[in-house]
């Protein structure tokens, strides 16, 4: 199955990095909930929001326990292959996507924005 993880936009900022597959949108595939917020952890999301924004809120949340996944990899329940990317105006350094499949490859998806120079 596979568990979408959406960035929230904490202190004005999203963190990226395209070495790790961390954008906007990490989705992971895994057995189940616990397993997937197990295997972003270890790809660097973290949960609890140590050091975010206290108005803007926890960067990560984790999956609930009570959540099956998706089939495909998706973006809120809409197949990525289908999902209508627009170039991020936050994103200078890698798609707006990445897919962590359980075989360990990573995919990005979604252009970035051209950079500011």
């Amino acid at each position: 199955m596979f568990f979408h993880f959406r960035q929230n936009n904490s202190g004005g900022s999203f963190h990226n990095n395209p070495d790790a597959g961390i954008s906007v949108n990490v989705i992971v595939e895994a057995d189940d909930a616990d397993h997937a917020n197990r295997r972003a952890e270890k790809l660097g999301l973290y949960f609890g929001g140590a050091g975010d924004c206290r108005c803007c809120g926890d960067r990560w949340s984790e999956q609930w326990d009570d959540r099956d996944g998706d089939l495909v990899p998706s973006v809120y329940g809409d197949p990525i292959q289908d999902y209508d990317f627009e170039p991020d105006k936050w994103i200078y350094d890698g798609p707006e996507a990445y897919v962590h499949f359980a075989d360990g490859l990573v995919q990005g998806y979604g252009l970035p924005r051209k950079s500011l120079a």
